[in-house]
């Protein structure tokens, strides 16, 4: 049986991103985006990006003050009233 070569990776082989994803989520789940993902580049948006789960978010949230849910969201208020001009109710 061929032994996995993944399962030989340590903290200290990581590059500096790695490195934090392994810090975060730990190295077994780094191994495995190795293992699947190797040579694929991802971007991990802000949640500002996230303008279906903002607007889902407003309306589930329709008790609150667009300040608190702009604060829970790490947005601002203003950004808020802009998306939800932009998107259709």
């Amino acid at each position: 049986m061929m032994k996995d070569v993944f399962e030989q990776v340590c903290f200290h082989d990581l590059t500096p991103d790695l490195q934090l994803l392994a810090e975060s989520f730990g190295i077994e789940i780094v191994r495995n985006l190795l293992r699947n993902f190797g040579g694929i580049s991802f971007y991990i948006p802000k949640m500002s990006r996230l303008d279906g789960f903002i607007i889902k978010y407003i309306k589930e949230n329709s008790g609150k003050s667009l300040k608190i849910i702009a604060s829970e969201l790490g947005v601002s208020e203003h950004f808020l009233r802009v998306l939800s001009k932009k998107k259709p109710n």
